[in-house]
């Protein structure tokens, strides 16, 4: 056997043409990146920095269209704002136009007063009555118009279900009103050349934002529970099927119309709350009354909550999208699992002490429960009466606790 070794000579060519070798494929990758990049075709986002807005922003990247956000403020260099639409119109390369702008609904923390109630409507209106008188003025580009709405556009109740096309009379409450003008705004004739779609969107559930944000700390803590009698319908939509379904609307040029964001599985706020539960191995024992909603949210969100819509989503699905969250327990345990991957990487919640409440809580709920038993007569669980959780930074050992228990 021979063995061959390099000279000082050979090992430097050597590393000089391996180097030279991932030099020039990586200028390559970047060339690739950057003609697509510049050969992609636009697509303008309102709203483009919030919950759902900046969720699309980084599925599009993923896709044959350049998203560029419209914002008030000119966060990066291919942000525009607002003014500058107006000034200067339409970029002469856009291929289509998202409308996701205005104001926070959900947020608590947002008092629902007059003021702010005038504030949600006229950024919406506004901002999409700007966007189709644009539209009206251009012969070519932009080939396609979304617009959101909200599926308070449908009366609420129990018994009747909503489908795209259901004739409404529309109610005259506040969330129906503000969806009628919402879409009246973005009309742009029936002469248009342009692709119009609307996509009434329900509660969105997902990590960042939406309806977990608000509740999360509540069930996590071990507080929560349904809303009112908890019998309303929840029509609910995951965040990842609401992009898909807007990303679904651009790429294909056979939708437009009205689409329904709702998954296809209808429940109730109950059932919703179990699933909630169960994804974080917590109790929700402890129901809102309809006063605290109106309190914490004020009449017209808390009415939302406590009523709610029967929607279906007939047209989305027959245009030929594939809802990827049809069960709620599969989306609740996806979300808290990506989101106790956060709150591991970034925030000390994990630590013994920031459980403690949860566990307590948890405790007494269970102890109460098998003390209950145990005075009737179920002999198994005596032993379980007076058991203490331990407290443990480890998740796996507080989540096979709780579900012993």
């Amino acid at each position: 056997m021979t063995c061959k070794f390099l000279t000082n000579a050979e090992m430097c060519f050597s590393e000089r043409m391996l180097f030279e070798t991932t030099f020039t494929g990586c200028i390559q990758v970047a060339m690739k990146i950057a003609v697509q990049f510049f050969a992609a075709m636009s697509i303008l986002i309102g709203g483009g920095t919030g919950f759902i807005g900046s969720a699309l922003v980084h599925q599009l990247r993923f896709t044959k269209f350049k998203p560029v956000v419209i914002s008030r403020k000119q966060s990066f260099p291919t942000t525009l704002t607002w003014d500058e639409i107006k000034r200067n119109g339409l970029p002469s390369d856009c291929h289509g136009i998202v409308n996701l702008a205005g104001a926070t609904i959900g947020d608590v923390k947002k008092r629902w007063t007059e003021k702010y109630k005038q504030e949600v409507c006229q950024s919406r209106i506004e901002t999409t009555s700007l966007l189709a008188q644009l539209l009206k003025n251009e012969q070519k580009n932009p080939k396609v118009f979304i617009t959101a709405s909200g599926i308070g556009y449908y009366p609420p109740g129990t018994s009747e279900i909503f489908t795209e096309n259901s004739e409404v009379n529309c109610s005259n409450d506040y969330f129906s009103k503000l969806c009628q003008q919402w879409e009246i705004a973005g009309d742009l004739g029936e002469k248009t050349i342009h692709r119009r779609v609307i996509v009434r969107i329900g509660l969105v559930l997902g990590r960042n934002g939406g309806a977990i944000r608000q509740m999360y700390l509540p069930f996590w803590l071990g507080f929560g529970g349904r809303m009112a009698s908890g019998e309303q319908p929840f029509p609910w939509i995951h965040i990842d099927d609401l992009v898909g379904i807007f990303v679904h609307a651009l790429m294909n040029s056979n939708v437009r119309g009205i689409l329904n964001a709702v998954a296809p599985s209808m429940i109730t706020n109950a059932e919703f709350t179990k699933a909630f539960g169960n994804a974080l191995h917590r109790p929700t024992p402890f129901p809102v009354p309809e006063f605290a909603l109106h309190f914490a949210f004020g009449k017209e969100r808390a009415e939302m909550l406590i009523q709610g819509q029967k929607v279906k989503p007939q047209r989305t699905i027959e245009s030929g999208y594939k809802f990827k969250y049809t069960n709620i327990y599969d989306a609740m345990k996806q979300i808290i699992l990506v989101l106790l991957e956060d709150v591991k990487n970034n925030a000390p919640l994990d630590q013994p002490v920031f459980q403690l409440p949860g566990l307590v809580i948890e405790w007494l709920h269970v102890s109460v429960r098998d003390l209950a038993r145990f005075q009737l007569g179920n002999m198994p669980v005596k032993q379980r009466i007076l058991r203490i959780p331990s407290i443990t930074s480890d998740k796996q050992t507080v989540a096979s606790s709780s579900t012993s228990l």
